[in-house]
């Protein structure tokens, strides 16, 4: 086991084009221009990872690409899975080929999934009418079930040392436009969080996710439409509940709009991929000349 990782390490060659690994090699591909425009970033023996490629497998895994920290990590990532591609070729041949023939297998099924998307892409109307919206909604409206109350709120997240905390104190609770004025002015200027929206609903658990909480009773808090401050060691939380809608009940139509544009597109997705998928597959065959020698 020591050996194999000794072969690990001696194996694993970071080709990083300047010095400084997270900061030059951000600096460098942002500034390409100066060797190449796609410049191998890593390396593992004669296996090379172009700056191009990087950055697809990147956005595709989930990267971001505009952070440093996270070039680092994902070039470690690559570096690290092509050494056990290559050890294991040089140890186990006839499993190196297995992985190799099951990634090809993969690689088909990527493919259809892709030329799938495209053809769909083509033919899906993501018009919805309102009508179709709310259609969907009232049949459906058990799926819509609320885990969690939603409110309309108003949320301040304040250091203690700041200086417009007593005139937010009289301010926050919204008795007149003046009122309002304030807290935007002040919220805007010094508080390290700020949330208001009276037309819109949020779920209380998102509006309070850094707001301590566990010492006071939730269900009251919403439910009597608390307009409350309270402190710790290096915060102070405003919170005025304008208005609630309880767990376990229906909730608005306006709240669930965007996700039911997205379950309707996806259906409609999904029956098109049922509908075209053997008429895209054959179509495809087409084009390419098939042998089979058995």
């Amino acid at each position: 086991m020591k050996l194999f990782f000794t072969r690990l390490v001696n194996k694993l060659k970071y080709i990083i084009l300047q010095a400084g690994f997270v900061v030059s090699l951000f600096c460098f591909l942002l500034l390409t221009n100066c060797s190449t425009d796609n410049p191998i970033v890593a390396s593992v023996d004669d296996v090379e990872l172009s700056k191009e490629d990087a950055t697809m497998l990147m956005k595709h895994l989930g990267y971001d690409i505009k952070n440093p920290k996270e070039w680092k990590r994902f070039i470690h990532f690559w570096c690290e899975q092509q050494v056990f591609s290559e050890e294991l070729n040089l140890s186990d041949v006839t499993k190196s080929r297995l992985v190799n023939l099951r990634s090809q297998v993969f690689a088909g099924d990527l493919a259809k999934y892709y030329l799938e998307e495209k053809l769909i892409s083509q033919k899906l109307d993501t018009v919805i009418s309102e009508k179709e919206l709310k259609k969907y909604y009232d049949s459906n409206k058990e799926a819509f079930e609320l885990q969690d109350y939603i409110v309309k709120a108003l949320y301040i997240k304040i250091p203690k040392e700041a200086k417009v905390i007593a005139k937010l104190k009289k301010h926050y609770l919204l008795k007149n436009d003046k009122d309002l004025a304030q807290v935007n002015s002040n919220a805007k200027l010094y508080a390290d969080d700020y949330y208001f929206n009276d037309e819109n609903w949020i779920y209380f658990s998102e509006l309070t996710k850094d707001v301590p909480l566990k010492n006071y009773n939730i269900d009251n808090i919403v439910l009597n439409r608390t307009k409350t401050y309270f402190s710790d060691d290096q915060y102070v939380y405003f919170l005025n509940i304008i208005d609630f809608n309880l767990k376990n009940e229906t909730p608005p139509f306006d709240f669930f709009k965007d996700q039911l544009k997205e379950m309707i597109i996806a259906q409609r997705m999904n029956t098109l991929r049922e509908k075209n998928e053997s008429k895209m597959i054959q179509e495809i065959k087409t084009k390419h000349e098939i042998k089979i020698n058995i």
